[in-house]
């Protein structure tokens, strides 16, 4: 078994909370931010607990899927998601808290590559943590920009 994974990005966007949250709570939006996810599926089309979303991806040129399940939501502040299939078992959290420029934002993944297997573990976390960030800056210009609705 490989070891688990805890990664832990933070960013600073001049937004009001549930501007980003808008944003980064819909599935649907997220190919637009987050440059590995090249399709959503709504399995369930609520933000409830249960609401379970289905995406594709492509990590290290590789094509994977991944299903995840609302554990719990708390609009417009906290968003944990249950990673229930696919190469990676755990949790993703996303935080935003009010902050002096607008919001604080936090994406928090936790887990085990299980699907992984072609990647050892400690060299799963230093990419994850650069692909986060490099999706929390493209997060930060698209709630920036006012480009907020679809």
């Amino acid at each position: 078994m490989t070891s688990p994974v805890d990664v832990t990005v933070e960013i600073e966007i001049g937004a009001a909370p549930a501007d980003v949250a808008a944003v980064m709570f819909d599935p649907q939006r997220e190919p637009q931010w987050m440059k590995a996810v090249q399709d959503v599926e709504l399995i369930d089309a609520a933000l409830a607990p249960g609401a379970r979303v289905r995406r594709r991806a492509s990590f290290f040129g590789k094509e994977i899927g991944w299903t995840t399940e609302v554990e719990r939501v708390h609009f417009p502040h906290l968003l944990i998601l249950r990673v229930t299939e696919g190469p990676f078992t755990g949790t993703i959290r996303y935080e935003i808290q009010r902050g002096a420029a607008g919001s604080h934002v936090t994406i928090q993944n936790v887990g085990q590559p299980t699907g992984l297997n072609f990647i050892p573990a400690a060299m799963i976390a230093a990419p994850m943590r650069t692909t986060l960030t490099a999706d929390l800056e493209r997060l930060k210009q698209l709630v920036e920009s006012g480009a907020v609705s679809i």
